[in-house]
């Protein structure tokens, strides 16, 4: 390396880091969910710092299993540090600084694997294009568990490169068990990939030496590959530790993840039907997922797969890589979301970037370059149309939120749509031969398309009231900040919660400023709830015999002395309730009643009831 390079690495790295985390903080104050897993998360790392019980994540009194604990250990201390008496824009930025760091160390490993492979230009600007890559940004927003687990496993991609080009220290193969444990804990062994492409990509090298049978390449792989084999057990252990110490009658998380895996595997018909049925659903991610680079790197990758000699080099690791995780998308997720391909969007941000600096410009380039730039002008055009016409954006939780200013808000958003569909074009005509400067202006306008979209993305306006309607959750908070002083049993239906996650979020933040009670939640059952209702501490003998005495809903039930109850329901919920005779009696004469109305994620028209007993 010439001194040049020597000095110009740390500068940029600190670009790259100032950068990113800029523009990872872009949107993170906004007190609302994108997602509707989110709320999840967060509300049991505010559980578990609450309750200073760090072996147990928890969602309403009860075991969180779907997931590994390492998304709320890292917020959790967080969240303990600085409390909880935050507005809720600023409590859900605390919350996400895991998240917006992890985004920040993803694009960190993607320069610094694209700059091994290739060379420093394709390292900054695979980085540069995965930071504003549109699912990468909104996925990086959000504490959850994909981009946690991105950021562990594009390290150990990076140190299992470097493995591969012959640097085989112990301090590198540390590092690949360090980050494959990290993406263990926060997605169990689905961060393995890793090892496997470097295990495949090593085979494949042996094996097409002349000396080597399939067989005998195998078998020398193996050999000579045990210690990182090894590597990849051990990082398994600290998930195996954590498994064994929080698994208990009642809390049994190994089958709950085991649990969670089966319904994601599981198909309601065979699955090519199954994937027969989604081809429409595809197309719409991959318009996502394949914007604004995917597609050149869709096709970077078939020319390097058709290639013997790439297929045997460095790159050939990547691909090996990603196909694993293909392979785990299409078997166990089922391709059912575009987050599920965030550990590929690294890899493919990088064959993008290697493959427009290095292929050669003949007419086949000419003809692949041009098309993957009008697919690629096409996605935007095409959301910048939707929006135009419905008058509506897409944000995941707000499914379709309402643009209450066409001249603000939804026309500005068309526009840049548009303006951004024409610079790329504009760009791919003038600079086709001329890759870095057509990647360059690609950055540009994609990262000066984000302000028209955030534009047009629900708000707090001046007046600190949520645009274009408050979120059902947090009308529910008003409501309970306006219960006069005592100490209530908060309990709200599974059903509810499921359906409104971002619900458990602000129904703690206001139970916990106002000192009133705890949020427990129970399945919907008339007889439960009634009983609930009348005698709270007999109801919880019910748990006791389910084997839940360890969970805060037990013990919050059987250790407090309520002077009120609340109950929160749903419209149809409510309904069902009054179908019972001896229920609508005590829902006449004894409860008041008050309907909670907002935004919200699947019942725009519909609201939910809060119910008091005294």
């Amino acid at each position: 390396m010439n001194s040049k390079n020597t000095i110009s690495q740390p500068l940029v790295l600190s670009f790259l880091i100032i950068f990113s985390l800029i523009f990872a903080c872009m949107g993170t104050w906004r007190p609302f969910f994108f997602d509707i897993d989110e709320p999840k998360y967060i509300s049991a790392a505010m559980e578990m710092a609450a309750r200073g019980d760090w072996l147990h994540p928890m969602f309403g009194g009860l075991p969180r299993m779907q997931k590994p604990p390492l998304p709320y250990w890292l917020s959790a201390p967080l969240i303990d540090f600085f409390g909880s008496g935050f507005s809720n824009g600023t409590q859900l930025f605390i919350a996400r600084i895991p998240a917006i760091l992890s985004s920040v160390l993803t694009v960190i490993a993607t320069y610094m694997t694209g700059k091994k492979l290739g060379s420093e230009k394709c390292g900054i600007f695979a980085a540069l294009l995965l930071a504003v890559a549109p699912p990468f940004k909104i996925e990086g927003m959000m504490l959850k568990a994909d981009i946690i687990y991105t950021a562990a496993v594009s390290w150990s991609t990076y140190f299992f490169l470097r493995r591969f080009q012959g640097q085989r220290g112990g301090l590198n193969l540390t590092g690949a068990g360090i980050c494959m444990a990290l993406g263990i804990l926060s997605r169990g062994p689905f961060a393995l990939p890793p090892l496997a492409g470097y295990l495949c990509a090593e085979f494949f090298r042996r094996n097409s030496s002349k000396e080597d049978s399939f067989l005998s390449a195998a078998v020398t792989t193996l050999k000579k590959e045990i210690v990182p084999i090894l590597m990849g057990l051990v990082a398994c252990i600290p998930f195996l530790l954590w498994i064994s110490a929080a698994s208990s009658p009642g809390m049994d998380y190994i089958g709950g993840m085991l649990n969670n895996v089966s319904e994601n595997t599981s198909y309601a018909t065979s699955p090519l039907i199954h994937h027969l049925q989604s081809l429409g659903f595809y197309l719409f991610e991959a318009g996502i997922i394949f914007f604004p680079l995917g597609l050149f790197g869709l096709y970077g990758t078939f020319s390097h797969l058709r290639n013997k000699t790439d297929r045997n080099k460095n790159i050939g690791m990547l691909l090996w890589t990603a196909l694993f995780y293909l392979l785990i998308n299409f078997f166990i997720y089922r391709l059912r979301a575009h987050r599920y391909f965030l550990p590929i969007m690294p890899i493919l941000s990088i064959i993008a970037v290697n493959w427009l600096l290095t292929a050669k410009r003949d007419k086949t380039f000419k003809r692949v370059f041009f098309g993957c730039t009008a697919l690629a002008c096409a996605i935007p055009v095409g959301i910048g149309a939707i929006v135009l016409y419905s008058g509506q954006i897409s944000v995941n939780l707000w499914r379709n939120a309402q643009i209450t200013d066409f001249g603000t808000q939804t026309l500005p958003f068309a526009i840049a749509a548009a303006v951004l569909s024409i610079v790329i074009c504009m760009a791919a005509l003038k600079y086709y031969k001329k890759p870095q400067t057509f990647l360059a202006i690609i950055f540009g306008a994609t990262l000066l398309f984000y302000p028209a979209y955030f534009n047009a993305c629900p708000d707090v306006d001046g007046h600190g009231m949520m645009q274009p309607d408050s979120l059902l959750g947090n009308n529910l908070a008003r409501s309970i900040g306006k219960l006069p002083a005592g100490n209530y049993t908060f309990i709200a239906s599974r059903r509810s919660l499921r359906i409104h996650p971002e619900l458990h979020f602000f129904l703690r933040k206001a139970i916990d400023k106002s000192k009133a009670g705890y949020l427990v939640t129970l399945p919907f059952n008339i007889n439960k709830i009634r009983s609930m209702l009348l005698d709270p501490k007999a109801t919880a003998l019910t748990l006791k015999e389910e084997g839940n005495t360890r969970t805060p809903l037990y013990k919050s039930i059987q250790n407090t002395e309520p002077t009120h109850t609340v109950l929160i329901l749903n419209s149809l919920e409510l309904t069902l309730m009054y179908r019972s005779p001896k229920t609508a009696t005590m829902l006449k004469t004894r409860i008041k009643s008050t309907q909670i109305i907002g935004l919200n994620h699947d019942w725009e028209t519909r609201g939910l009831y809060l119910l008091t007993l005294p």
